[in-house]
C-alpha cells in the first residue's frame, strides 16, 4: 500500500479543483464502472454512483478480479474462501450505493492477474456484451501503482473508442503519490450528500477494514485514517 499523505500535488490540486455537473462525468447515457478489485468501486468513485443512480442513470459495475491475495498466509481464509467472501462483500457494497438496485458483474480473474492486451481486452468485451447506450466508463487512474489498476485503467481506455465512451480514471493509491506531475486536468465530484452511503459501503468490506482475518500478519487492512480521507474527501475525476 502506498504510504498515506494528504499534502501531495494532486491532492492539493483537486482541493480546489472545478466541480463540474454530474451529467459532464456520465454523458448523455449510461455509465460503466470498471473496478480492478472488490473495494474499488466504493473507494474511488461510490459517491457518483450513488447520485448517477439517484438521476435515473443507469450504471453498471464491473469488478475484474476476486480480490483473493490480500491476505495470502491466511489459513481460515485461503484463496477461493476469500473470494467467496469478497463477492459478498463488493455485493452488499454496491447494493448500499444503488439503495438496492444493483448487483454488480463479477469477472473473477485471480486477483494480482488482471488481464492486459487486445485479446484480453477483447475476451473481456465479449463477457461484458451488450454495451450498447455507455457514454462514460470510470476506472482506477493509470498512475495508481498497482498493476492490475493500471491494466484495468489501459482496458477501458481501448474500450472506449469501441463503445463511444468517454473515460475517466479515479485515482485511489496514486493520488498519495509524490512523484507523479498533475495531470492536464483534474475535477472533482462533491460527495457531501452520499457520503453516509458511501462510508456504509466502505464498511461493507469487512475482509479489508476491519481484523475480521486475523491469522495473516501481512494481509492487508486499510487503517481508519485512510478509510476516513476516502469517504470525507470529494472523489477525484480525471479525464484519460
Amino acid at each position: 500500500m502506498t504510504p498515506f499523505r494528504e499534502d501531495t500535488a494532486l491532492l492539493r490540486a483537486a482541493a480546489t479543483a472545478p466541480e463540474p455537473e454530474l451529467e459532464e462525468l456520465t454523458g448523455e447515457g449510461d455509465v460503466l464502472v470498471l473496478a480492478p478489485h472488490p473495494d474499488d468501486e466504493s473507494l474511488a468513485c461510490g459517491g457518483a454512483i450513488a447520485a448517477a443512480m439517484e438521476t435515473g442513470r443507469r450504471v453498471r459495475v464491473v469488478i475484474v478480479t476476486d480480490g483473493s491475495r490480500s491476505h495470502p498466509s491466511s489459513t481460515s481464509d485461503p484463496p477461493g474462501i476469500l473470494a467467496e467472501l469478497r463477492h459478498g462483500e463488493v455485493d452488499r457494497a454496491v447494493a448500499i450505493l444503488s439503495e438496492g438496485r444493483l448487483v454488480p458483474d463479477w469477472l473473477g480473474y485471480p486477483d494480482d492477474a488482471a488481464p492486459d492486451g487486445p485479446a484480453a481486452f477483447e475476451e473481456i468485451e465479449g463477457r461484458l456484451a451488450p454495451l450498447r447506450g455507455i457514454t462514460s466508463i470510470w476506472t482506477t487512474w493509470g498512475g495508481d501503482p498497482h498493476p492490475d489498476h493500471q491494466r484495468v485503467w489501459r482496458l477501458a481506455r481501448w474500450l472506449a473508442p469501441r463503445i463511444g465512451a468517454r473515460v475517466w480514471g479515479c485515482p485511489v493509491w496514486g493520488r498519495f503519490e509524490t512523484s507523479w506531475d498533475i495531470p492536464d486536468r483534474v475535477v472533482r465530484f462533491g460527495t457531501t450528500p452520499w457520503r453516509e452511503r458511501k462510508r456504509a459501503a466502505v464498511a461493507a468490506h469487512l475482509s479489508q477494514m476491519t481484523a475480521l482475518i486475523d491469522d495473516d500478519g501481512g494481509g492487508f487492512v486499510m487503517p481508519e485514517e485512510v478509510q476516513r480521507h476516502f469517504v470525507d474527501t470529494d472523489e477525484i475525476f480525471i479525464p484519460a
